[in-house]
């Protein structure tokens, strides 16, 4: 009996033990992550999801608002950037594209100038070629949360009109596009959070963005252009 007390005291004894250095082992392992930005994956692509509201200036022509009133669409947009060059913890610079849609709708006037059943649509399809720098210095070594980005680009704007069910006109725009993007870096904020996202699903960075932007069609085209702004998320992969 004397023998079995002792074996169920050191098994007590070792249980204890264990039991007090788990959370110990558990702390240690949150450590080995570390709460910088050294993530050793490779930058290869930056995508960018965005949206906001649009409305073609048509140099002034009241003809879009008389039509569509306050309709601004929304649109929405995606631009994928191929990173070109890496400057690490500074700069990006890269060159991509976006493609984005945006569209009207309200119901048709006869000719007595009169709201009718007929719905009249507008329609935008726009596509661009892109470069972009992109400053990233400020949250890479100072953990000051903001990514500092200047593009410019060319861009295709398919546009289509349409009453009910018949085709009015369709064509193409075209011109210079561009503008300057301010991004809250998510990383400065969950450093630890940033790494496990660059481990398991290969994100290295990820932050809000916020981007200005001009589309300046040429004297050719139909004079859909405008500056407006999109708001969305972006990711380094």
């Amino acid at each position: 009996m004397k023998q079995l007390a002792r074996w169920c005291s050191t098994l007590s004894l070792a249980l204890a033990a264990l039991a007090a250095a788990a959370p110990v082992h558990a702390q240690n392992d949150d450590q080995l992550l570390p709460a910088t930005h050294s993530f050793v994956s490779p930058e290869r692509v930056i995508f960018e999801f965005r949206g906001g509201p649009y409305r073609p200036n048509l140099d002034g022509n009241p003809s879009f608002h008389n039509q569509f009133g306050s309709d601004t669409g929304p649109l929405l947009d995606i631009e994928i950037d191929a990173i070109a060059y890496r400057l690490p913890k500074i700069l990006y610079l890269t060159i991509g594209g976006s493609a984005g849609r945006v569209a009207y709708s309200a119901h048709a006037f006869d000719n007595t100038g009169a709201r009718v059943s007929e719905k009249t649509a507008f329609s935008m399809i726009p596509l661009a070629a892109l470069g972009t720098l992109r400053f990233d210095a400020l949250a890479r070594r100072l953990a000051v949360p903001f990514i500092l980005t200047g593009k410019i680009g060319y861009e295709w704007a398919h546009w289509s009109t349409s009453t009910g069910t018949r085709d009015d006109a369709s064509g193409w725009s075209k011109g210079l596009v561009y503008g300057g993007e301010i991004a809250l870096d998510l990383d400065t904020f969950e450093p630890t959070s940033a790494r496990r996202m660059d481990d398991e699903w290969g994100i290295n960075h990820s932050f809000v963005v916020f981007e200005v932007f001009h589309f300046a069609p040429n004297g050719k085209s139909l004079p859909i252009g405008d500056t407006a702004w999109l708001l969305g998320l972006g990711f380094v992969i």
